[in-house]
């Protein structure tokens, strides 16, 4: 499926979502908030009109959510907005300004109440009075004719939604005419009552203004009356409606006694159940069910311990809201998954114990039977849900509607639960033997999922362990690598060839299990990436500005102890970019772009690091006025000359701030200082680039993980030292012409044609017995923030992966960010080349 044909397909789930949104019955708001959130992220949009009926359809969610002020008004017009956003991603954008405009004024009066008061009148024209007139006295002379379609209360409701007041022909009124004048001589005088109402106050008012919203308010009451119907009749089905003939029923009931005819028609009514299969949604996420149903087996775990310490304690409140709260989560996520079975029994439950919070029935053995049951239900639903796939079907357990039918009798009828139970078990008892046929269709159909879950595999199931346990088992691993490798170096070894090949297979082994444990902390980054979409929805529209913000890479993993880390610094590089990047949309419509602006946040693997880059295409860095604020500011020197990185780099230094004024985005000069901090403690790197006019690029690269440094193992005269392997470019021997000094004391290297300055690290560590010369040793190109330094060592000895820990001295060595113990046994420090740098510069 396209994306355009899922979009389309999402807004007219939106749609009906809101069509059965009630003021005793919001539920579907907030499921429809969240699917209208996702959609309107994916909508491409190119002009301010679109984005403005976007906005105020938002305002007529939250208005159906929060407030009871004219909620059909409301209601009606916020899916007519919704269905005009449809009609432009239908359209390709094809579509007219006035459509968009007169979807937003029509939303925009219902949610102040109308513009016109209630007292007054506007009458339509005399044409569209006459026309209903004469569509009256048509449909009269040809209702009787065997032809005419049939319609339902749905379909009425459906075709009010598409009419507009101001513009409706005759043709409309002919077809409403047609859909009402059908209804009301099928349906029961019950439900066509409220349809006559509304048609004798159309004629009454001579088709006054707001005729169409008295319609749209009967056809909703004759709705609801249709739903309480089916509850207190749920053995009706629509088989019966018109199917014999008065004659017929008289027979019938002279030959049946009157329970043999309930037992067949609830036997009719499970035949009905079981034939309409549910289907688990084609686009469901499969990476979220896993999770889901982790998190729905740790909430029923813990309302069945609740309910056992319930029986013991009935009144005790803080359990009946743990059960409660249980159940409520449950309806939550599973509606969000699309999983209406299991979301609908649910609700039911929570009705119940709803009513056991607020004291209107008690908590007695039959509410606990009750409970322990739903969860039986619940439980098989899950093990289904577990190893299915899109589009899989999920039957209804066997006393699924069994127990929807006891807790509708509880919470509508007032029965007392045992009442109930012993109804509906009498009922089950006294049918007739033809369930086995039944039964024997759902058996078949979940023949399938039953043999999923019986061959389900150890490696798809999981188990959530404590996070301090698992950093622990990752030390353990590490200490464990550390003391195999002074072994594996004992100089006893190579003399014993058998203990060698011991001790090598000891070492592919530790290996794998070196880089299984690695894996076992590394977690996608689509969580993080998913708060930030969020972030950058509420900040662009507190801002005014028109965003699309795209995320790619999102499974890419890293190690969970660096996620909580790296959050801050993602939202202080977005909340940078939307207040000092991104223009008004006037502003970017004068320099020739489009209104929307483009923001993107995206991760990837590149070699032994993760890469996350932000990139937006705002107005860019001016590099004029950065270098003029840091010398403002004293930051920089005046007479020093920077290139274009080093001038970008100076937004990174605390304090610094380009904004004119300070906003509650930015702009008070600290955030990007932070980024750096952080990511350098991550042993990670931050590197801009930008072009004016055209967008800013930040880019971070960042280890897989913590746990394992990948270091450059050095000699400096008798000491060791590990550079960290993401900060080295690459290692070279000097030759004479390569060598130069700048101001008579400044070394210099030519490297590629750049020339470098170079660290003596012996002079730094005051080490004696080191090589000096720059023929003589070894050059390390380090880098950071753009920047390159040369690194003098003795030696390079080898690239080792080590187990990295931090050092606790009383003395402060602001050049060394922690040490690793190498496989003799010795402590190897590792190098901070940030701090070595800024040192040096």
């Amino acid at each position: 499926m396209s994306n355009k044909d899922q979009l389309i397909k999402d807004l007219e789930s939106i749609i009906r979502l809101l069509a059965d949104v009630w003021p005793t019955d919001r539920e579907n708001v907030a499921v429809a908030g969240a699917k209208f959130e996702e959609v309107t992220n994916n909508v491409e949009n190119n002009f301010g009109q679109f984005q403005k009926l976007i906005d105020l359809s938002w305002k007529g969610i939250k208005h159906l959510y929060e407030k009871d002020d004219y909620f059909i008004m409301v209601k009606t017009a916020t899916m007519q907005a919704i269905n005009t956003i449809r009609e432009y991603v239908i359209e390709e954008g094809d579509i007219k300004v006035e459509d968009f405009e007169k979807a937003y004024d029509e939303l925009e009066k219902a949610l102040k109440g109308g513009s016109e008061s209630a007292d007054t009148v506007i009458d339509l024209d005399e044409e569209k009075v006459e026309e209903i007139k004469k569509n009256g006295e048509s449909k009269q002379s040809t209702e009787e004719e065997k032809s005419v379609k049939e319609y339902t209360l749905n379909d009425l409701a459906g075709f009010l939604i598409t009419l507009e007041e101001e513009s409706v022909t005759g043709e409309d009124l002919q077809k409403l005419d047609e859909l009402v004048s059908y209804i009301v001589k099928h349906e029961e005088e019950a439900i066509a009552s409220p349809l006559k109402e509304a048609m004798a106050e159309v004629e009454a008012s001579g088709g006054a203004k707001g005729w169409l919203g008295i319609v749209s308010d009967k056809t909703e009451q004759a709705i609801e009356i249709e739903a309480q119907r089916e509850w207190d009749n749920p053995e009706n089905t629509d088989e019966l409606v018109d199917t014999e003939s008065p004659e017929e029923e008289e027979q019938t009931t002279a030959e049946e006694p009157a329970d043999e005819a309930v037992i067949q028609e609830e036997s009719e009514k499970k035949e009905s159940v079981s034939s309409e299969v549910f289907h688990i949604p084609e686009d469901i996420e499969m990476a979220l069910v896993g999770e889901f149903i982790t998190e729905c087996s740790e909430l029923i775990e813990m309302a069945e311990s609740a309910l056992l310490e319930l029986e013991e304690s009935p009144d005790n409140e803080e359990l009946i809201n743990t059960v409660f709260r249980a159940f409520h989560t449950i309806k939550g996520t599973s509606a969000f998954m699309g999983l209406d079975p299991i979301s609908e029994f649910t609700h039911f439950v929570e009705t119940l114990l709803s009513m056991v919070r607020e004291g209107d029935l008690p908590f007695d053995r039959a509410c606990a039977d009750i409970n322990f049951e739903s969860i039986d239900i619940l439980n098989k639903m899950l093990k289904v849900v577990e190893v299915a796939e899109g589009g899989d079907p999920l039957h209804k357990p066997g006393q699924y509607d069994n127990m929807i039918s006891v807790l509708h009798y509880i919470s509508e009828e007032g029965k007392e639960p045992a009442q109930a139970l012993e109804e509906v078990r009498g009922k089950q008892a006294a049918a007739p033997v033809a369930n086995p046929v039944v039964e024997a269709v759902t058996d078949s159909g979940d023949s399938d999922a039953t043999d999923k879950i019986n061959s389900k595999s150890e490696s798809e199931s999981s188990v959530r362990v404590s996070v301090s346990r698992l950093d622990r088992l990752i030390d353990m691993v590490g200490e464990l690598v550390i003391a195999h490798s002074v072994v594996a170096q004992d100089k006893a070894i190579p003399k014993d060839s058998e203990l060698q090949k011991k001790v090598n297979h000891a070492t592919k082994i530790l290996r794998e299990l070196q880089d299984t444990s690695l894996t076992l902390r590394m977690v996608p980054l689509k969580a993080t990436f998913h708060k930030m979409n969020r972030l950058v929805r509420d900040l662009s529209r507190k801002a005014g500005k028109q965003v699309k913000f795209s995320t790619f890479g999102e499974d890419t993993e890293i190690d969970r102890n660096m996620v909580d880390v790296i959050n801050e610094p993602l939202i202080h590089m977005l909340r940078n970019s939307l207040d000092h990047g991104i223009e008004e949309p006037e502003e970017r419509l004068k320099s020739g772009k489009g209104a929307n602006a483009e923001l993107s946040l995206s991760a990837s693997q590149e070699g032994g690091k993760v890469v996350i880059e932000i990139k937006d295409d705002g107005r860019g860095i001016n590099k004029d006025v950065i270098l003029n604020k840091a010398i403002e500011k004293g930051l920089v020197d005046p007479e020093k000359k920077l290139t274009e990185k080093e001038i970008y780099n100076l937004i990174f230094l605390p304090g610094f701030s380009s904004a004119e004024k300070v906003t509650d985005l930015s702009g008070r000069g600290v955030g990007m200082d932070v980024v750096r901090r952080s990511i350098e403690q991550l042993q990670g790197k931050v590197d801009v680039s930008s072009e004016l006019g055209k967008g800013t690029t930040i880019t971070i690269e960042l280890p897989f993980t913590l746990a394992i440094t990948d270091g450059m193992l050095v000699r400096v005269g008798t000491q060791r030292f590990i550079v960290p392997t993401i900060n080295i470019d690459m290692t070279f021997r000097a030759k004479e012409s390569d060598m130069f000094t700048m101001m008579g004391n400044s070394e210099q290297v030519n490297f590629r044609g750049h020339s470098v300055p170079v660290i003596r690290l012996h002079e730094q560590f005051e080490i004696n017995g080191a090589k000096e010369s720059l023929l003589e040793g070894t050059l390390l190109i380090i880098k950071n923030n753009n920047r390159r330094y040369a690194l003098l060592v003795d030696e390079v000895i080898g690239q080792q992966q080590l187990v990295g820990k931090s050092i606790h001295m009383l003395t402060k060595m602001s050049h060394i960010s922690g040490g690793a113990i190498l496989g003799d046994g010795r402590v190897g420090l590792i190098l901070d080349t940030a701090a070595l740098m800024e040192s040096a510069a």
